[in-house]
């Protein structure tokens, strides 16, 4: 994988995680099928992203990255998370980094 720089978010079809560093991608990619990560976007604090290969990519829209971020606190067993709204891709990572930790 071509990844230099860390964090970044790592954004699947229904599901967003947090990548500090390169154990923790493997970790998130070890069970994910060749489609799954084919179809895998890394997103960077300043909203480029790009596939696992390092391909640029069309920047993820907020209304879709809000709704990445609201599943992710849900998951975690957040409530209210209906009130989170995203204006800057830089929230994603200060919302989902706590939950990293």
């Amino acid at each position: 994988m071509a990844i230099k720089y860390y964090p970044f978010l790592l954004c699947l079809e229904e599901s967003i995680e947090y990548i500090d560093n390169q154990e923790t991608l493997e970790h998130a990619v070890f069970h994910l099928t060749a489609q799954q990560k084919q179809f895998a976007i890394c997103l960077q604090k300043d909203g480029q992203c790009h596939n696992l290969s390092g391909k640029a990519l069309p920047s993820i829209p907020l209304e879709k990255l809000t709704k990445l971020v609201q599943q992710a606190l849900v998951d975690d067993g957040q409530c209210c998370v209906q009130k989170v709204i995203l204006r800057r891709h830089e929230q994603a990572f200060e919302l989902l980094s706590q939950l990293h930790n």
